[in-house]
C-alpha cells in the first residue's frame, strides 16, 4: 500500500456534520435491521451502530433507566456492543453498552461481569497501575473504581445536560481529563471530587479522542479537528488537520501521530506534515492501538483491520475472520501478546494474517 502527501486546502463547508448526526440519530433496533440503497447496505448498518453508541440519546427519558447494568450470563458476554478497554499487567477491564463493565484478573482468559451504579452507555476506561479506574459514557457519566474495576461508583452525571463523553485520559496525581459531544472536556484535579470546563472552539466539535504524549493532551473528532492542550486540559488550541471529515482517533507515538475516521480515512505524520495512507477499504475506521513491537492495528466498519508494520511501515489489510465481518471499536493488546478485537457482538482474538486479495487493491479517492 503507498501513501501520498497531503497539500493543504482551503477549508469548505462542513457537510460531514450532517451526515455524522444522521448516523447519530438513526436508532438501530436490531443488529444489521438499517440498509442503505443496497450496494452499502452492511457498511453504513454498522457505522449508524456505533454512532448511536458515540452520541447523546436525546430521545431516551433519562427516567428510564434504573441506576444498575444490564446483567448479562456469561454465555451472552458475546453479544454485547463493547466500546473501549483498558489493560494493567494482568488486569483487563471492558465497557460497552448498557452500562456493561467486564474485568478480568488473568490477563482475559476469563471474564465477569460487575455492578456497575449506570446502565448508560460506556464510552471509554483508563487503568491504572494502582487500581484506580475511570469510566465515561452518555448524560456526562463518569464513574471510578479503586480495586481494578471490580467495584465502582459516580463521581459525576449530569442527565440534564445529556451531554455524552466519549474518551478520557488520566494524567495521574488525580488529574483527569474527558472529552465528548459539542466540545464538552471536564478536568478533575482531585480523583473527581470537583471538575471545571475545558476551553474548546465556538464550534463544538464532537471529541471523539483524546491521547497523551508527554506534557500535551490531543484530541481528535468532528469537522477533521485536532486540538493540543498543554496545560492539563484547561486551554485548547486548533493544530494543522490534513481532513474536514469526522475523525474518529488519534494515536500519538515519538515518530509519528495516525488520524482515522469516515470513508476510510487515514493519516499519518504530524500536524503539516500529513501523509493519506492509500489502503483499499472505504469502511469507517473506528479506534486504532499501537502493539509492544510498534505495529499499528487499525479496525473499523466490516470487520476491517489495517497494520502497519514497524520494520517496514508498510500497511497491510488483514483477512477477515470467517462470518466475522462485523463492526469494530477498537483493538486491545492483551499481556499475552494477543490482540483483541471489541466491537460488535463481542470480542475475539483479531486475524493477523493479511488478505492477499484486498492488499494488491488500491484505495479510491476518499
Amino acid at each position: 500500500m503507498s501513501a501520498e502527501r497531503y497539500s493543504p486546502e482551503p477549508r469548505r463547508s462542513v457537510k460531514d456534520r450532517g451526515i455524522v448526526i444522521f448516523f447519530i440519530f438513526g436508532i438501530l433496533l436490531s443488529v444489521g435491521v438499517i440498509r442503505w440503497f443496497g450496494e452499502t447496505s452492511d457498511r453504513i448498518g454498522n457505522e449508524v451502530l456505533l454512532a448511536e453508541a458515540q452520541s447523546p440519546q436525546k430521545d431516551s427519558p433519562t427516567t428510564s433507566l434504573p441506576d444498575s447494568a444490564f446483567l448479562l450470563s456469561s454465555d451472552k458476554f458475546d453479544t454485547a456492543l463493547y466500546l473501549s478497554g483498558a489493560v494493567s499487567g494482568q488486569r483487563v477491564i471492558l465497557v460497552g453498552d448498557r452500562g456493561v463493565i467486564l474485568v478480568s484478573a488473568d490477563g482475559g482468559e476469563q471474564f465477569q461481569q460487575v455492578p456497575v451504579p449506570s446502565r448508560r452507555m460506556i464510552c471509554d476506561v483508563t487503568l491504572s497501575s494502582d487500581g484506580t479506574s475511570f469510566a465515561v459514557g452518555h448524560e456526562g457519566l463518569v464513574l471510578r473504581s479503586r480495586d481494578f474495576g471490580e467495584t465502582w461508583e459516580k463521581v459525576h452525571h449530569d442527565p440534564e445536560a445529556d451531554q455524552a463523553l466519549f474518551s478520557v485520559v488520566d494524567l495521574g496525581n488525580e488529574h483527569v481529563v474527558a472529552a465528548g459531544a459539542f466540545g464538552l472536556v471536564m478536568v478533575t484535579r482531585d480523583g473527581g471530587k470537583s471538575w471545571s470546563k475545558g476551553e474548546v472552539n465556538d464550534e463544538g466539535p464532537h471529541l471523539y479522542s483524546l491521547k497523551v504524549t508527554g506534557d500535551e493532551v490531543v484530541a481528535a473528532g468532528e469537522f477533521g479537528s485536532v486540538l493540543s492542550s498543554k496545560d492539563g486540559g484547561e486551554t485548547w488550541s486548533a493544530l494543522e488537520s490534513p481532513y474536514e471529515g469526522t475523525l474518529f482517533d488519534i494515536l500519538v507515538t515519538e515518530d509519528r501521530w495516525t488520524l482515522m475516521g469516515l470513508r476510510g480515512n487515514l493519516w499519518e505524520g504530524r500536524p503539516g506534515e500529513w501523509t493519506q495512507v492509500d489502503h483499499p477499504s472505504e469502511a469507517t475506521l473506528f479506534g486504532g492501538g499501537v502493539l509492544a513491537d510498534g505495529t499499528t492495528v487499525v479496525v473499523g466498519a466490516e470487520g476491517v483491520v489495517l497494520m502497519r508494520s514497524a520494520q517496514s511501515g508498510e500497511w497491510s489489510q488483514m483477512k477477515p475472520k470467517k462470518d466475522r465481518r462485523r463492526l469494530l471499536s477498537k483493538p486491545l493488546l492483551l499481556p499475552t501478546g494477543r490482540v483483541l478485537g471489541l466491537g460488535e457482538k463481542g470480542f475475539d482474538s483479531l486475524e493477523t494474517t493479511p488478505d492477499t486479495d484486498s492488499s494488491s487493491e488500491q484505495g479510491g479517492p476518499r
